[in-house]
């Protein structure tokens, strides 16, 4: 994927329904027998007065997801697919200021500068607004190989996070639901709860679309939730909150969803499973990776 301006939405819409044509799966290189929560990892980060210059890259592991302070201005988190294909998780928005760089303060601040500004004469074009929350020992920039870029002292809870946390490939019905910049991979496919409400499955061998919810643009915040019930849902958040979109697969107790390898998104009963039949629900992707 090239290092283009992202405008807009970082990622293109999809605004058809799901295809519900069940076929039997294959399983994920993820173990998909557990439920878990965000996958964590390595992490690198910029310490105060360290800054991430104009075309570097912040990596923690290679082939996991990146912090790109690109050419034309803009602060990237990539993951990172087949052959080096990059799908942006989050941007800054800052694109159209060639050369600028980004410093992590002393003062517990993470700034985007003009190529010719700094602390001392200005240029400032984006911040996480962390200045004055100084740790014990200091404030640091984070990227980890879930993907999650934050600003936190050591130990501490993030002060300022792009919450793009990684999920593993199963989602229970014990699990958190997912908030807006979640997002888990198979071997051939991106699944990410974009920040325009859309749920959308990306190709990994070239970053296409191939499908979504159709969802972007609800005014409010979604979250997708694996109901007891056995409904996977996009709904609002509160004591009465709107459906926007669901698998209609309630019913049956204890179902759970998963993404495969085979790159099909799959709701299936309780007990059943890749090999096992029991299917509830599919995306019908399994044929277009």
């Amino acid at each position: 994927m090239r290092n283009q301006l992202l405008r807009g939405a970082l990622v293109s819409l999809l605004a058809a329904s799901a295809v519900t044509v069940l076929v039997p799966g294959v399983a994920s290189a993820t173990d998909p027998s557990q439920c878990m929560t965000s996958a964590g990892g390595r992490t690198a980060d910029l310490r105060p007065g360290q800054r991430l210059e104009s075309g570097a890259s912040l990596v923690p592991t290679p082939g996991k997801p990146e912090l790109v302070m690109q050419p034309d201005g803009n602060l990237v988190v990539y993951a990172i697919g087949n052959g080096g294909t990059r799908l942006p998780l989050w941007n800054s928005g800052t694109y159209g200021n060639p050369g600028a760089y980004a410093l992590m303060q002393d003062d517990g601040n993470f700034v985007i500068y003009k190529k010719d500004g700094g602390p001392q004469t200005g240029g400032g074009i984006w911040n996480t607004a962390t200045y004055g929350n100084r740790a014990n020992d200091y404030v640091a920039a984070w990227i980890r190989d879930d993907g999650e870029f934050s600003v936190s002292g050591r130990g501490e809870d993030s002060l300022w996070s792009t919450y793009t946390n990684r999920w593993h490939v199963r989602l229970c019905p014990t699990d958190p639901s997912w908030g807006r910049g979640f997002w888990a991979e198979s071997a051939t496919v991106w699944l990410v709860l974009q920040r325009d409400n859309n749920l959308v499955m990306y190709r990994k061998s070239d970053g296409k679309a191939i499908w979504g919810s159709g969802t972007y643009g609800n005014r409010n915040a979604l979250s997708l939730e694996m109901g007891d019930n056995g409904d996977l849902t996009l709904h609002e958040n509160g004591q009465n909150p709107a459906v926007r979109w669901r698998t209609g697969t309630s019913g049956s107790s204890g179902a759970y969803a998963l993404l495969q390898d085979d790159g099909n998104f799959v709701v299936y009963k309780k007990d059943g499973g890749p090999g096992k039949g029991g299917a509830l629900w599919a995306s019908g992707t399994y044929n277009k990776i």
